[in-house]
């Protein structure tokens, strides 16, 4: 999806609503790209525990990243998350569209180490099978995204991540459900075959499963994953007001996320959700599922996420 950094507006505090004892059993936190998240006052009333960020495998050789990267993780310690860094594709105009080589991203991961620590999970590359296209940034180089080359490479940064980050949780595979999930599953099976030990955190972005009000796709990924004493991270999902220009609107929205909230309590395997995001985009943005207006007003998923309000999802 589109990654979005702007600075938010100030706002006015927002009292704090308790968490109803229904509330799903799984850990709900943020994806979003801001530093000025942590620092709203709109976010500490929503109570979550687990924030994630992407950020570029080399991110220590670009000064801007590198300095957007600080604030963010100093502004979510201060908020007191637990964090999870997704790896993807430079920035860098020379390589963003190049896989780096299962040495070079070694490379990075110990540069990344040395600067900040060890005390991350760690999603070794993000949304592997979104591909880039149209000279867009978004999305993943074509050696990544393509199954016949992908599910291998990943395979490795995923062995690369758990030698240099030993102890952590450590996501295998981080893959976008898609309307289409068939294409999903083929890289899944894949990578299970390259992949080494059995492993213990997926990563799921299923985006077209709630906002369809559906767990077909979902579903299907769990079964290919075949280790039900794995767990399963919802790394991305939520409710979209606008994708690629074509408005839902903020009542489709807040039913995706009722959809979303209640999947862990079908699929025991659910342990965390990231929702994405926090930030509503401009709406010459193509993209937006923020829980927040532009000018720091709240919208209706703003108030599902507040109360953990649930509604069942059709198959």
């Amino acid at each position: 999806m589109r990654r979005l950094f702007r600075t938010s507006l100030l706002a006015t505090a927002l009292m704090a609503a308790a968490i109803p004892a229904s509330a799903s059993a799984a850990t709900v936190g943020i994806s979003d790209q801001q530093p000025s998240t942590f620092t709203n006052p709109l976010y500490s009333p929503l109570k979550l525990k687990v924030a994630r960020v992407i950020t570029p495998y080399d991110v220590t050789k670009e000064p801007a990243e590198k300095a957007r990267l600080d604030q963010w993780i100093h502004n979510a310690k201060l908020a007191k998350q637990t964090i999870l860094i997704s790896f993807e594709h430079s920035r860098l105009s020379s390589k963003y569209n190049k896989a780096p080589s299962v040495s070079a991203y070694t490379s990075a991961l110990k540069a990344f180490k040395k600067e900040y620590g060890s005390k991350f999970d760690i999603s070794p590359w993000n949304e592997v099978n979104v591909c880039q296209a149209k000279g867009r940034q978004e999305g993943q180089p074509a050696k990544i995204c393509k199954s016949a080359t992908g599910p291998k490479l990943v395979s490795q940064y995923y062995s690369a991540a758990k030698k240099t980050f030993p102890g952590r949780k450590i996501v295998a595979l981080d893959i976008l459900d898609g309307s289409n999930v068939g294409g999903a599953v083929s890289y899944l099976r894949k990578f299970k075959k390259y992949v080494k030990g059995t492993p213990k955190y997926w990563g799921i972005h299923n985006y077209s499963d709630t906002n369809r009000g559906s767990t077909s796709r979902t579903s299907r990924l769990i079964k290919e994953i075949n280790n039900k004493k794995a767990e399963v991270w919802l790394t991305e999902t939520g409710g979209q007001l606008r994708l690629r220009g074509v408005e839902a609107g903020q009542a489709k929205a807040a039913k995706a996320l009722k959809c979303m909230f209640s999947m862990p309590k079908k699929y025991k395997q659910i342990k965390r959700l990231y929702i994405y995001q926090f930030n509503g985009a401009a709406p010459s943005n193509d993209f937006d599922a923020g829980l927040i207006n532009t000018d720091n007003t709240i919208r209706t998923g703003y108030t599902v996420v507040q109360k953990r309000q649930s509604a069942t999802c059709h198959a």
